[in-house]
């Protein structure tokens, strides 16, 4: 089930995907590493957005490449986070 919260979040991260790492994101479940959206300088991009934009440390000790390989992955990781909507 599809939250408000979760809604704000995956609208957010698509944001932040298409306005700091120049991706047209297609869905929020596509899988942008798969359709060669994201590569390692994207990637880290992203990381630095989501963490300027969320107010969020994300822990890269135990880094997982599934975490983004959506939008929706991403917003559902940053949810597990704590991270909310800003």
């Amino acid at each position: 089930m599809l939250t408000e919260t979760t809604a704000a979040l995956r609208s957010q991260v698509a944001d932040v995907v298409s306005d700091r790492a120049g991706i047209d994101v297609p869905s929020v479940e596509e899988d942008l590493l798969e359709a060669g959206l994201i590569d390692s300088l994207a990637l880290v991009t992203l990381i630095v957005a989501l963490e300027e934009t969320f107010g969020v440390q994300l822990p890269l000790d135990d880094f997982d490449i599934e975490r983004f390989r959506s939008v929706a992955a991403m917003a559902d990781f940053l949810a597990e986070m704590g991270a909310e909507p800003a």
